[in-house]
């Protein structure tokens, strides 16, 4: 029986082998906008700007062509690959002599070529150099070549503008020939390749990279595939919460005894499951690849009725993680290989980077590694579910907020059900503050809490562990991510004294100022929110730190009606900033201070409890002169130093 074969490829791989890349007949035209060719170019250009060792674009599904000339009919992936075509095509006119030309081409035909589209092929044809014929501009308002043109057009445009720097522009190139890499998933010669591109596109799936990954694993896994594939269908579903999940996988399992705690790590006993039915994608047949799919993919939905799982109640609800299933998986490996002594991954947090991460892991593991890794993901996710928040829908203003919910046994359902409590707690905060600021795309403070929230078993023990990994995270003086794993293995890491805070924040940098400093203290200020001036405010109790981007200057920096100014440092100083939304900032404008005062005291919300203690401060005056600006400095300096010294807060106004 005929087997689908998975391997990775860059350009370079393609022209090293020969390969001819062909678009079959059946397929739709290239229609890809020209923004998102011009996006594809400059997220590659970011990558190895900020030393991405690769960019994955995403998995491909081919068949193999003619086996001596070597080629691939492209089933799923023509537009990245087609994008891919009219970059290089792009760079034949800045750069002719680079191996980034070597995509457009092979031998004296192009390597891309289409079946039944005549015009498209002559673009292709004459683009790359191989024929003086050039196409009018009437044909190039042809179906099948009118996203062609426009895209290269753009991404010719695109390059012009980065031309200045002939070096960068090499070094993209570079990185576009052998550092963008893929996944081809490749039917045998002799199938049907019309027949899987139509189930592929009316199932609603695409093989994704963490289904190649789980493929790869379930392959070195020779007893209780389904449970495995089972327990990773419970992890990898973040809509829904992890004790729904494992209820719909696990259906056998005696739910009148099972508490959430009974969760917190895999128990074959307590949660049987049939094994017929066992299916792994690598190594499967074209029938087995698609039907698997279409299967996974009914469970994965909140709102699938097919499924054998015990009903839920009509109030059921939903959720939306901070971060993606592969950053999950990215996490979970860190604390796998840290509990192993085999040290950090070496590629940066990323999703781009998941293929990269897993490699060797992929390549060494025996049966009972994949085994370890898929049952160290149950209790990830079980602590991920546990201790950080989630987005979900605010019954008040249907607006999305973070919550932390909590599970209980409700004895008359005879079912576990998950409840939010009405306050906003001090944990859900600070990981707001964590997941508002940094490298938003890593979550590098999640790696620490879930391995180290084993035990915990209160809020107030899981706020003190992120209370000391973001204090540790916030004063390291080597990477994020070279510190969130020292913290993984209870290491302390690298950091500055307490007083660099004082000495970072006594500076005049105004917008320069991180947003983190900004954020935290709004936590900080939160904390303590009975002790302070404002704890009056009626409106503080539904204060939220949310997403922040524009540094306000309480003082304006250019007045509106007044060329009265203040000394520019003092103007710059952390004392007279605030961290707003750009919505927020502009409501204020170049309004003096005390009119700011008014509008903040209008507003149903706080925007900023900083603005809040600032506005308290000047009481009913229109003052913000010099020495209220220093105060308001220190007082907040004196809190950070406090927060981070666990000490009290002394003449705080």
């Amino acid at each position: 029986m005929s087997r689908v074969k998975t391997r990775t490829e860059t350009i370079a791989q393609l022209h090293q082998r020969n390969v001819a890349l062909k678009i079959p007949s059946y397929q739709r035209p290239y229609i890809w906008p020209t923004e998102d060719v011009t996006k594809l170019l400059m997220d590659v250009a970011n990558a190895r700007q900020d030393g991405q060792e690769n960019y994955f674009i995403g998995t491909l599904i081919s068949t193999l062509g003619n086996e001596t000339a070597g080629s691939y009919e492209l089933i799923d992936g023509q537009q990245r690959i087609t994008t891919l075509v009219l970059l290089a095509l792009a760079f034949r006119e800045r750069l002719p002599d680079h191996r980034l030309v070597d995509m457009t081409r092979l031998g004296k035909k192009p390597r891309l070529t289409f079946a039944i589209r005549e015009k498209a092929q002559a673009f292709l044809t004459h683009e790359a150099g191989l024929s003086d014929v050039r196409l009018t501009e009437e044909e190039t308002c042809d179906p099948y070549v009118v996203h062609l043109h426009q895209g290269l057009k753009a991404a010719r445009q695109k390059l012009k503008e980065l031309a200045k720097d002939e070096e960068m522009l090499r070094a993209l190139a570079d990185y576009l020939y052998e550092q963008v890499v893929w996944v081809n998933n490749i039917m045998p010669a002799g199938m049907n390749p019309n027949q899987l591109f139509t189930r592929i596109n009316t199932s609603g799936v695409q093989l994704e990279q963490t289904d190649i990954l789980k493929s790869q694993l379930l392959y070195k896994i020779h007893q209780h595939k389904r449970r495995y594939d089972a327990i990773w269908q419970a992890c990898e579903n973040l809509g829904n919460y992890f004790e729904r999940n494992v209820r719909q996988l696990f259906p056998n399992a005696n739910w009148q005894q099972l508490r959430f705690d009974s969760l917190a790590k895999f128990d074959a006993a307590q949660f049987p499951i049939e094994e017929s039915n066992c299916v792994a994608i690598m190594g499967q047949t074209l029938a087995e690849l698609t039907a698997h799919a279409k299967e996974e993919h009914q469970v994965r939905a909140p709102d699938n009725k097919n499924t054998q799982a015990p009903k839920d109640s009509a109030n059921t609800e939903y959720c939306r993680s901070i971060i993606s299933f592969p950053l999950l998986l990215m996490h979970t490996y860190r604390i796998f290989r840290a509990e192993r002594k085999q040290g950090d991954i070496s590629s940066r947090l990323h999703a781009n980077n998941f293929g990269e991460c897993f490699k060797s892991f992929v390549q060494e593991a025996k049966e009972a590694d994949a085994v370890a890794f898929i049952e160290l993901l149950w209790h990830v996710r079980y602590q991920f579910d546990r201790w950080v928040v989630k987005w979900r829908q605010d019954d008040n203003d249907n607006t999305a907020h973070l919550y932390l919910g909590s599970v209980s046994w409700n004895d008359a359902e005879k079912r576990l059900n998950r409840s939010f409590p009405e306050r906003i707690q001090d944990l859900v905060q600070l990981q707001a503050v964590r997941n508002f600021t940094g490298e938003r795309s890593a979550q590098y403070w999640l790696t620490p809490l879930l391995a180290r929230s084993l035990g915990t078993t209160s809020h107030e023990e899981a706020l003190a562990l992120l209370e000391d990994i973001d204090n540790k995270l916030s004063l390291a003086n080597c990477s994020q991510k070279e510190a969130s794993f020292a913290l993984l293995q209870n290491e302390p890491p690298a950091c500055h004294p307490h007083n660099w805070i004082r000495e970072h924040l006594e500076q005049h940098l105004g917008t320069g100022f991180e947003h983190y400093w900004f954020q935290k203290l709004e936590y900080v200020l939160w904390k303590n929110r009975t002790s302070l001036s404002f704890q009056d405010d009626k409106r503080l109790p539904d204060f939220r730190i949310t997403s922040k981007s524009s540094v306000e200057h309480v003082h304006p920096q250019h007045h509106e009606y007044t060329q009265e100014q203040l000394e520019k440092k003092m103007l710059n100083s952390f004392g007279n900033l605030a961290l707003l939304s750009p919505g927020e900032n502009s409501s204020y404008s170049n309004q003096d201070p005390g009119k700011k005062r008014v509008d903040f005291n209008k507003k149903p919300n706080i925007d900023a409890l900083k603005l809040a203690h600032i506005f308290k401060l000047m009481g009913n005056s229109d003052i913000w002169d010099d020495d209220m600006i220093e105060q308001h400095h220190e007082d907040m300096l004196k809190l950070l130093e406090a927060h981070y010294h666990k000490g009290r807060i002394r003449n705080v106004v």
